[in-house]
């Protein structure tokens, strides 16, 4: 973990907590430290990575959320910062009007009507993955469908080669979701250092070589009455594979992972499989994949009651605004028709997820699959590795399976 700020002390009035949002304990059960929070002290100060606010009631994230103008997204979303590697996540790491302009060109490619264009493509992809395991009666449902449906469309759509697609999910999968000292992560930075390396030699190349794919929309986008530079457009299709790849497939993994736990869901979902969409939003809502992100105060202003100073930090937990009772009925509990179901997980106000209805409709498709093809499937929950660190991403890293062999589709 990298920490690039000094730790300070904790704020007077009895306001500072234990809180690591990095830490394995957190990771394993996140759930009753954030009702305590909401309950007890939801604008909350941590020492940690330098010292930052947590916010944990749903009202207080909105009101910080839809406020660019006091709360800047620039410096860093994520808490610790990254280390200095010279890229920068466009736009989700910019302030207006800088974000407008570059949320107006990438819009097009990530718009409902862009995935509706997308969608057999998708199906092939989730069916494939499920041929690939459905004759041997069992599977890794992360390794061999959550983690391989979204690379595989996110590359797709980019236009990088769908065959390379574990050679770019399993470094990400292994930084997001696996601790720094964790030994699996050998090799990581070789992975990414290779992505890297592919992504720029595809700008190059498509710079000389347009084709109909997004990467060469991007190159040949203007943005102030200038052309995209080279690193902006990288930096924009990293944003995509990032958030493209194991926030979708932790969802994907999640709600699975209910399923199993839950089987009158399961059979209602199988039943009628027209309530999936709803359902699906149920499932967002209780197990937000994006877990967290961080603003930066621009002024002295009052959160809460609370005296937030110009440059403080604060942490937007998403997924405790997801479970906040004064904005959900029961909200620990998941209700498959919910609606309306106003969740967080995609963000709020103008920076709210450019890929929501491309992740949305990935995790539809898949979880309809599944149902169809595997509706017997039994987790191995002995073997199965949660995320060592939920701080970012809230997902699984392996999840085994059985279930009854099945024919191939395609």
């Amino acid at each position: 973990m990298s920490i690039d700020a000094p730790r300070r002390p904790d704020p007077p009035d009895g306001l500072g907590v234990d809180f690591d949002h990095h830490s394995p304990e957190f990771a394993r059960d996140p759930w009753p430290v954030l009702a305590d929070l909401r309950a007890t002290c939801p604008v909350a100060h941590s020492s940690e990575y330098g010292g930052f606010w947590v916010i944990t009631r749903y009202e207080d994230i909105k009101q910080i959320a839809l406020d660019d103008e006091t709360f800047s997204s620039a410096n860093s979303i994520i808490i610790p910062p990254k280390k200095n590697t010279g890229q920068r996540s466009i736009p989700i790491e910019c302030d207006p009007p800088e974000f407008l302009e570059y949320r107006r060109v990438m819009h097009p490619m990530l718009s409902p009507t862009a995935v509706d264009r997308l969608e057999p493509a998708i199906l092939t992809f989730v069916h494939q993955s499920i041929d690939r395991f459905i004759e041997r009666g069992e599977a890794d449902l992360v390794h061999e469908l959550a983690d391989p449906v979204p690379a595989m469309t996110t590359l797709y759509k980019l236009g990088l080669p769908v065959a390379e697609w574990e050679r770019f999910s399993d470094p990400l999968h292994r930084t997001v979701l696996l601790r720094q000292d964790n030994p699996q992560r050998a090799g990581v930075m070789d992975g990414l250092r290779w992505i890297r390396e592919r992504l720029v030699a595809t700008i190059a190349e498509r710079r000389a070589h347009p084709r109909d794919d997004m990467i060469s929309y991007l190159v040949q986008a203007s943005v102030f009455d200038r052309p995209v530079t080279d690193e902006e457009a990288f930096d924009m299709a990293m944003l995509v594979i990032q958030g493209g790849f194991d926030t979708t497939g932790s969802s994907i993994s999640s709600a699975l992972r209910y399923l199993d736990e839950h089987h009158d869901a399961r059979r209602r979902l199988i039943a009628d499989p027209s309530l999936i969409p709803t359902a699906v939003e149920e499932l967002l809502r209780y197990e937000a994949p994006q877990f967290a992100l961080a603003r930066t105060a621009t002024r002295d202003v009052d959160v809460a009651g609370r005296a937030v100073k110009a440059g403080d930090r604060l942490l937007l937990v998403w997924a405790s605004g997801n479970r906040d009772d004064a904005m959900f009925d029961d909200a620990d509990t998941v209700v498959l028709d919910r609606f309306p179901n106003r969740h967080m997980t995609f963000g709020l106000g103008a920076h709210r997820c450019l890929g929501s209805t491309l992740a949305r409709r990935q995790i539809v498709l898949s979880l309809g699959a599944v149902l169809r093809r595997l509706p017997d499937y039994r987790i191995d929950r002995e073997r199965t590795v949660r995320a060592e660190t939920i701080g970012v991403t809230y997902g699984t890293f392996s999840m085994p399976c059985d279930f009854t062999p099945g024919p191939r589709y395609l």
